[in-house]
């Protein structure tokens, strides 16, 4: 009887262990899983719809297994999800068409270890949306004012400007940023140092930098940044009467009171560097020279002369014969830039000369851009693309497509800031 007893008594014990056991295995599974709030928010107010938002897909990824769930979000960016405690990468990736149908849409947010332990944790994630053919790049050209204006029969060269725009999902800095002219005319024939250089270099005439130490001048997703050529009212000028104000410009060019130029203090100068042996840095208002853009690391004067030591050489340029004199060979300096060092370009000139010989290599820029005549207003604007109430541009590297024309220019396109 005692031993039976004690059997069973023992056995009890063993089942009440057991129940117990499972009992504290259960609570801390329960422990160990956690609802996370997922909450998606445009990083550039009013880029993103609800459209845009409903049904878009995030994938939580644990870091240690790498096992993934997939939320799908409703209209307000908004979904939850049960997952084990732990550290997860959480990211965002959809390819959509924009409301234009121009370009694909590309809608996209990481976050990389993401440790999550708490009930009713928020996770907040930026979505940003940008042209899908603009990722990974630098800045572009969004406009460019070569072309000129012709007010009461009066032509000028002043009212230039260019319009630069970050395309990407990160803050650019301007700093270093250089803006050049080609040396060769797009009309011309192939000069004789044309294939020394093509199609890995391009020649320039001179550029224009962006001063600063690296972080000076930043510039937002989405967000522009303008260079007049004179930062003036130049709708003020008397006779000058579709002529654009440029007082909100962000950096003029200013060549100094020998070529009469006009400096407004309140708007700080870039840097210039001209090719003695060539036309210089100016936009030739046919659009003869094409406009290209690259980057040096930061834009100290020093960094730009060991540039511009880096690329000048000796090329033979033919010297046609005259009335009094010989066709002859000359030795002349050519300033260049390697191609993969070129960001964004635009093929120029205008219908009657057409495009002759190729200035721009087609890797930059396989199409162009022509005016049709000298100081006609034309303004070279690249496609928009609507995302939400933001603005982004077509990039294709065909300026044939990328760019329509403007007859007038924008008196305070977004992104400037009027002083």
């Amino acid at each position: 009887m005692v031993n039976k007893f004690l059997n069973l008594k023992g056995l009890g014990f063993l089942l009440l262990l057991l129940s117990a056991f499972a009992s504290c295995k259960d609570d801390t599974e329960a422990e160990t899983s956690v609802k996370v709030n997922l909450s998606a928010k445009p990083q550039v107010e009013g880029s993103i719809d609800a459209e845009m938002l409903r049904d878009l897909e995030v994938t939580v990824t644990e870091v240690r297994n790498q096992n993934a769930s997939v939320v799908l979000l409703s209209e307000s960016g908004f979904g939850t999800v049960t997952l084990e405690k732990g550290v997860y990468n959480i990211a965002v990736k959809k390819v959509i068409k924009s409301s234009t149908d121009a370009d694909s849409i590309y809608i996209s947010s990481l976050m990389e270890n993401v440790t999550i332990n708490d009930e009713n944790q928020l996770i907040e994630l930026k979505v940003i949306a940008l042209p899908a053919s603009s990722l990974n790049k630098g800045f572009i050209f969004s406009e460019i004012f070569f072309n000129g204006e012709q007010n009461s029969g009066r032509m000028m060269h002043p009212d230039q400007y260019f319009v630069i725009f970050n395309p990407t999902s990160e803050v650019l800095y301007a700093d270093g940023l250089c803006v050049a002219v080609t040396h060769h005319l797009a009309w011309q024939d192939k000069q004789l140092w044309y294939d020394d250089f093509y199609p890995n270099r391009v020649p320039i005439g001179g550029f224009v930098t962006i001063p600063g130490s690296g972080k000076e001048h930043p510039v937002k997703p989405g967000e522009k940044l303008v260079v007049a050529f004179t930062a003036i009212d130049h709708s003020a000028v008397e006779g000058y009467d579709h002529a654009v104000d440029l007082t909100g410009a962000d950096f003029e060019v200013y060549k100094g009171p020998d070529n009469n130029d006009v400096d407004n203090p309140d708007v700080p100068n870039v840097l210039l560097t001209e090719n003695g042996d060539s036309y210089g840095f100016f936009f030739q208002p046919r659009g003869y020279f094409s406009p290209l853009m690259f980057k040096l690391k930061d834009g100290n004067k020093s960094t730009v002369e060991q540039f511009y030591n880096e690329n000048i050489k000796t090329s033979k340029r033919l010297v046609a014969a005259t009335d009094s004199t010989e066709e002859s060979i000359v030795d002349i300096q050519i300033l260049s830039v390697p191609v993969d060092d070129i960001l964004d370009g635009v093929q120029t000139s205008d219908v009657p000369q057409d495009v002759k010989t190729r200035v721009i290599p087609e890797i930059v820029d396989r199409g162009k851009f022509l005016v049709n005549g000298c100081h006609r207003q034309e303004l070279a604007i690249r496609k928009e693309i609507h995302v939400g109430s933001v603005v982004y541009y077509q990039d294709t590297n065909d300026s044939s497509n990328d760019f329509v024309m403007q007859k007038g220019q924008n008196s305070f396109p977004k992104g400037w800031r009027k002083k």
